[in-house]
């Protein structure tokens, strides 16, 4: 009987073996990316971390277990999973952004303007481009700082190159929360020369009380560099 028990652990083990130590980092991302697309965060949050702890160097479940913990209102261990994460991305284009984004949403969930403010001016000052101003600009709104704001999303349009009108959009919606209707529009303005075709731009000006119409268009001020001096009077 004994002998029978100990065969059927045996065998048992044998068929378990193959799934010890086959853990699959890729299917748990997918799972995780499931579960967060869904709202599940904290399922979500339970995939990632088991890969970060499988591997310590995966950035990409860093980047969105630190994205799970913003959902689920634990800023301090989403900006240490994001720190992890933006240590392997930094020299990214395309993934230093959206990491960098999701740290200010880290400082700012923590109540910790002053640490926010200098984090925000140290990607300013690496970085340079005109999103990096427009995420300074952001968080400055969004912790009261009305007039900081308005010059930064000032620089962050000049820096942009005229390209982008998602940021004289953004400025615009900026000044009409602070119910500067008119230089609401003057973005609004901007940004329908660089597109006019801009989604909803046209109801924009509408609730704004204007009508739109092909003589809105407005070229903005002359781009230049990020880190130049020579940004002119607002």
């Amino acid at each position: 009987m004994i002998r029978a028990l100990t065969l059927r652990f045996a065998v048992l083990t044998l068929a378990l073996l193959p799934l010890v130590g086959c853990f699959n980092p890729t299917f748990e991302k997918a799972q995780g990316k499931k579960a967060y697309e869904a709202g599940d965060y904290t399922a979500a949050a339970g995939r990632y971390f088991a890969v970060t702890e499988h591997s310590e160097h995966d950035w990409e479940a860093h980047y969105y277990l630190g994205l799970c913990y913003l959902e689920i209102g634990e800023p301090v261990k989403a900006q240490t999973s994001l720190e992890q994460a933006l240590a392997v991305k930094e020299n990214s284009k395309m993934w230093a952004p959206p990491i960098l984004d999701a740290l200010a949403e880290a400082y700012f969930q923590q109540d910790r303007f002053d640490a926010m403010y200098a984090f925000l001016q140290e990607a300013v000052d690496q970085y340079g481009t005109w999103k990096d101003y427009a995420r300074q600009a952001r968080y400055m709104a969004k912790a009261g700082d009305n007039d900081g704001a308005a010059l930064t999303y000032y620089k962050a349009c000049f820096f942009s190159g005229n390209k982008e009108a998602d940021i004289y959009v953004e400025a615009a919606d900026f000044y009409e929360s602070i119910a500067n209707y008119k230089t609401a529009v003057k973005y609004l303005k901007w940004a329908y020369y660089i597109n006019s075709e801009y989604p909803d731009i046209d109801a924009r000006f509408e609730r704004l009380g204007v009508v739109p119409g092909p003589t809105l268009r407005v070229q903005p001020p002359a781009p230049i560099d990020p880190g130049d001096s020579r940004i002119p009077a607002l």
